[in-house]
Formats: structure tokens, C-alpha cells, sequence
């Protein structure tokens, strides 16, 4: 089943998931209106919700147990506090949302933000090794087929949605104009804009131990075969170019058409993650890989090409 999400950079910017999950320890949030209009709110938690925090709701401001429903205006500001996390919201006019003190959301500047609704971009969506990742997103503009990677004919995309799923760590990617109304996700994989990580729901489900080997966790089945490639390379400059990539799988550094030299590659593992700090001139870095490449610090001279092995 298709479940919502706000993921950053897409629904709001990462408003959700913010707090601990535990439901031990009471949290303060934190609404306030941006000059004279109203900002309203909706918001839904995990492990409860209560009046109180630094600022008092109206009691026109509707508290139940798991969600708060409200408005403020003229710069004024309502707090309440809750346990666990926020699942979901929805916001609506010019203000900021605190939790604990730290803005999670400014909605004030919306509209500097129209300008740029016209620019096209990607969004792709990409499944954990062994698991189907469904998904449905819609925007206010245009959803259009195309970017890094093709999605399948059975991928549907109307004027301003997409549907479709990918598995066996596949990637989907659609261009777009205008702002996310709306997405939802099943399964294990990433959301990413523009090649930036968005939305991850891969760790989703494990509850600690449905890995089966706990110690080898994020490689297990991926080392066995590297069955992509990625070549960096920087096509329009001779000039040495930092890089910062990461792989979910198992990564072997491939016979480069490199410069020698200064172009030192660095390959390290860190929180189940292969991360290469590399640097790339007039040749090519060429590495085979299994899972998914998370582009950490690419510069925009720099070109990332991935290819099935």
C-alpha cells in the first residue's frame, strides 16, 4: 500500500521524522505566522500530542490525541508538544515550523520561490536490491518521461503525475515543472532530485534484525556481483576536479584512463557505505559496483555515467 510522505526538497523540507521515534521524550513544536496572513496547520504524530511549550494555542485550536488542527496570524505563534514523530502535515500560507527551538520548515518565502517553478527537474526513484519499490508522485506543472534513467512502459505518467514501481535495485526518473503536491512510496529505496537523496526508505521494516547478519549489514548480497559501472569523468575542463561519491553495495576500482599524477582515489567504508574521494583530469575514473550511487559532491564540471556491466 502507497503510504504519504514529505520528503525534503519535494512535500516540504524533511518536516517529518525530525523528533525521535521512541515515544520516551517529550518534544516542543512550534507554528508562527509570517507577518499579517494566516498560517494554518495540520499536523499527525506518532506516540501523541498535548497542549503546552512556549507559546499558548487558541482554544479555537483543535487538539486530539495524535493531531493538532489551527491557524495563527499577525506574527503570533502556537506550541504544543509530543512524543515519537511527526507522520505527516499539512501547511498552508507564510510562517515557520519549529522543533525544539530548530526550524524545520519557512514557508515565508514561497513566493520567491514561484519564479522558479518553471525550471525542469529530475526526480528518480530507485529500489533496495531485493525489494519492489512502488511509487505515485504529483506536481503543479508538467510530469514529462526522461532523465538519468527510463522507466517502463507500464510506468504510467499523466500531465502532472507519475505511477509506477522498480525493483532489484532499478532506478525510474521523470522530469518535472512547478511543485510536488503530493507523493507516496512502498517498499525498500531512495527518492532523489536532481540526484540529491530525498526520501529513504530502505532501513523501513527492519526492526533491528531482518537482515539476518547483523555484522555484514549493507553488503550482504550486494559484494557477490558488481553488476554496474560508473565512469567520472570531466569532459570540458583538463583541469584536476574534486569528487565525493558513495555506493550502498560493494564497489572494485576498474583499470582507469587516468592522469596519474595528483589524481589520488581514495576508497574508504563508513555506516554500511563505500565512499570514493576521487579526482578526475583529462582521463576517466572507472569503478563496478552493486546497489545504489549517491552522488555526495559531483561538481558541475564533473560528468557521472552509470552502465549495466
Amino acid at each position: 500500500m502507497l503510504r504519504s510522505v514529505a520528503a525534503a526538497g519535494l512535500v516540504g523540507t524533511g518536516l517529518t521524522g525530525n523528533a525521535s521515534a521512541t515515544g520516551d521524550d517529550w518534544h516542543e513544536l512550534t507554528l508562527c505566522a509570517s507577518g499579517d496572513e494566516t498560517f494554518s496547520y495540520h499536523v499527525e504524530f506518532s506516540h501523541g500530542v498535548k497542549r503546552g511549550g512556549t507559546y499558548q494555542s487558541d482554544e479555537g485550536d483543535e487538539v486530539s490525541k495524535m493531531s493538532v488542527h489551527g491557524a495563527v496570524s499577525e506574527e503570533r505563534c502556537d506550541s504544543f508538544l509530543f512524543k515519537g514523530k511527526i507522520e505527516d502535515y499539512d501547511l498552508d500560507g507564510p510562517g515557520t515550523v519549529k522543533v525544539n527551538g530548530k526550524v524545520v520548515e519557512d514557508t515565508s518565502g514561497d513566493d520567491e520561490d514561484d519564479e522558479k517553478d518553471g525550471e525542469t527537474k529530475e526526480v528518480t526513484f530507485c529500489a533496495a536490491e531485493d525489494d519492489t519499490f512502488s511509487y505515485r508522485v504529483e506536481v503543479t506543472g508538467e510530469m514529462m518521461r526522461g532523465g538519468t534513467y527510463q522507466s517502463d512502459d507500464g510506468d504510467e505518467v499523466g500531465d502532472d503525475y507519475a505511477e509506477g514501481a522498480t525493483a532489484e535495485g532499478r532506478c525510474d526518473s521523470f522530469l518535472w515543472t512547478g511543485k510536488v503536491k503530493d507523493l507516496k512510496v512502498d517498499g525498500r529505496g531512495v527518492v532523489k532530485v536532481d540526484g540529491k537523496i530525498v526520501e529513504d526508505t530502505r532501513e523501513d521494516g527492519d526492526d533491528g534484525g531482518d537482515d539476518g547478519d547483523d555484522g555484514d549489514d549493507g553488503d550482504d548480497g550486494d559484494d557477490g556481483e558488481l553488476d554496474k559501472e560508473v565512469i567520472v569523468s570531466s569532459p570540458g575542463t583538463d583541469e584536476q576536479m574534486n569528487y565525493v561519491i558513495e555506493v550502498t553495495g560493494g564497489l572494485e576500482k576498474l583499470e582507469p584512463n587516468e592522469d596519474g599524477g595528483a589524481a589520488v582515489d581514495n576508497v574508504s567504508e563508513s555506516g554500511g557505505r563505500i565512499r570514493v574521494e576521487g579526482t578526475v583530469g583529462s582521463g576517466d575514473d572507472r569503478f563496478a559496483f552493486s546497489g545504489d550511487l549517491i552522488e555526495v559532491e559531483v561538481p558541475d564540471a564533473v560528468q557521472i555515467e552509470v552502465r549495466d556491466r
